[in-house]
């Protein structure tokens, strides 16, 4: 998940509320053999807030209104009160297709939550600072006859040339890898890496490694949890 902060109108500070609204996952994935996908969102704030939801593919300047996706999202705007919640649906455009159907793809969900303003905070003479809390969360759209998505990290191949370290993904699903722990308990790369299906990524180890290195690899699930693999370096 990623977070931007937008200020909506800065003045003199007088109140600020912001971040309220919280949804029931990290990722969302929608199988082709679903009607739909509902997400869960929960303002946990003591005031309403206006929530404004859209996908992209990948680029977080482009605007809404700037982007076209193959789903609709029902509803793109929506007034969350304190303390409820609202459900989202997303659903496939009957008339629009999806290219790759031997593979995952991938959008990105983002929520943007405007918070609203205490009025019994402010005054004729006092101005308002508003923060907008944008989130963006990864959207997968499974196809069918991908085959079983469990334990597709344990295939995921790891190569080593000094400390490059080469993530080859035979599989049809992105999988994030969280970290490489060596036998000695040390993490081997610093930050999460996302290998999209079929294909390889290479990044710089924190420290050297050798082929025939045991190690466990730590990747994402389907359910935002941890996993881990014992495997050995190439």
């Amino acid at each position: 998940m990623k977070i931007f902060i937008y200020l909506l109108a800065l003045f003199s500070l007088s109140t600020a509320h912001a971040n309220n609204i919280i949804v029931n996952g990290t990722r969302f994935i929608y199988s082709e053999n679903s009607a739909e996908i509902t997400i869960q969102m929960t303002n946990t704030g003591n005031y309403p807030s206006l929530a404004q939801v859209w996908l992209d593919e990948g680029n977080p300047e482009k605007l809404p209104e700037e982007i076209s996706t193959p789903f609709i999202i029902s509803p793109p705007i929506a007034r969350v009160d304190a303390g409820n919640g609202q459900s989202l649906r997303i659903k496939k455009a009957v008339d629009k297709n999806i290219v790759a159907t031997d593979r995952e793809s991938m959008w990105w969900l983002n929520i943007l939550d405007i918070p609203s303003v205490d009025k019994n905070s402010v005054t004729d003479n006092s101005a308002v600072l508003n923060l907008a809390i944008r989130s963006r969360f990864k959207f997968f759209w499974r196809p069918s006859g991908l085959g079983d998505r469990q334990n597709a990290e344990n295939k995921i191949k790891i190569i080593a040339n000094q400390r490059d370290i080469t993530l080859v993904n035979p599989t049809p699903f992105f999988i994030t890898v969280a970290d490489i722990v060596t036998s000695s308990g040390h993490g081997l790369i610093n930050e999460g890496v996302m290998v999209a299906p079929k294909s390889r990524t290479t990044i710089n180890a924190k420290q050297q490694v050798s082929q025939g290195e045991s190690v466990v690899l730590q990747a994402i699930s389907d359910y935002g949890g941890i996993v881990e693999h014992k495997t050995t370096i190439n």
